[in-house]
């Protein structure tokens, strides 16, 4: 009987150790920052920065950023994305790199941050010139649930073929 109840102590521990790998629904949400902003003339505004992340699955999501610079350059992409490892990965076929490198932009969550970097500037055509996805961020606290109707209506957009 002793013997019985170290096992499942044991096992019981193994479970409890595990994890589960890092699926998208695990990055499901909406972000929205409000911060302030500026131009070369010294005009002062709020912009909004926004990612969304709608999972179709446990190893894919329809992501999408919008994300604003310095006198109004932006970054501007979606698409379906993947997991890799314990990360999203966005690969734009219509995007590229200075250097005409295809874009590739990984989406993560890192303690209390949602964080995403394209390497080195792959995916450079979709931003302004003050824009990039380098090392960017925002507080996981800015995470909001997306309603199931809208994330439905996400998906189907999203899966909709587009006219050349």
């Amino acid at each position: 009987m002793a013997a019985g109840k170290f096992v499942l102590l044991v096992v019981a521990g193994a479970m409890l150790g595990a994890q589960a790998a890092p699926s998208a629904y695990d990055l499901a949400g909406r972000f929205v920052w409000r911060h302030a902003n500026g131009d070369v003339t010294g005009a002062r505004f709020t912009t909004t920065d926004e990612v969304v992340i709608v999972p179709a699955d446990r190893d894919s999501a329809y992501v999408s950023m919008a994300l604003t610079f310095f006198n109004g350059h932006e970054c501007s992409i979606g698409g379906m994305a993947r997991m890799e490892g314990s990360r999203l990965v966005l690969r734009d076929p219509d995007a590229q790199g200075f250097d005409g490198t295809p874009c590739r932009l990984e989406i993560w969550r890192q303690g209390n941050r949602l964080r995403w970097d394209d390497g080195e500037a792959s995916c450079s055509s979709t931003c302004g010139a003050r824009g990039g996805y380098n090392n960017g961020e925002m507080r996981w606290s800015l995470r909001r649930t997306i309603s199931r109707a809208e994330q439905q209506r996400i998906l189907a957009d999203a899966r909709r073929p587009r006219d050349p």
